[in-house]
């Protein structure tokens, strides 16, 4: 009586299935993820939005009601523009994953909004306003 040998590891046809299901489970979900994150990066627009609304609101009561006159007085006000966490430069430029556009500034009422640039990847064209 002849032992059979043990067989060890995997076979190839088994090894080319768990990959051809891994390759199928990655094509649905990378698209997802990618969805997921231009989400988070529009929320941090939103809440830069919101916060930079915060600043000129702040400046105008320090200046007794008077409303900034540009957005540098915002800007001022506000420090360091890095930690709103999305690439925001002294000319109201930004840029977060694949949003890119330009803050706003509304002399009348203080507002500032974002406007989402045309060539954007995403959200193009959108303004996103935090009032």
């Amino acid at each position: 009586m002849e032992l059979e040998a043990k067989r060890q590891g995997f076979t190839l046809i088994e090894m080319l299935l768990v990959l051809a299901i891994i390759a199928i489970i990655a094509t649905f979900a990378i698209p997802q993820v990618a969805k997921y994150i231009n989400k988070a990066n529009r929320t941090k627009i939103i809440a830069a939005v919101s916060d930079l609304n915060t600043t000129s609101t702040s400046w105008s009561i320090e200046n007794n009601g008077n409303m900034p006159t540009s957005m540098a007085d915002v800007f001022t006000e506000q420090g360091n523009l890095s930690k709103l966490g999305i690439g925001l430069q002294a000319d109201g430029t930004f840029k977060t994953g694949n949003i890119e556009g330009i803050m706003i500034y509304v002399a009348s009422d203080g507002e500032i909004y974002a406007k989402i640039s045309p060539s954007s990847k995403v959200y193009a064209n959108e303004e996103i306003h935090s009032r």
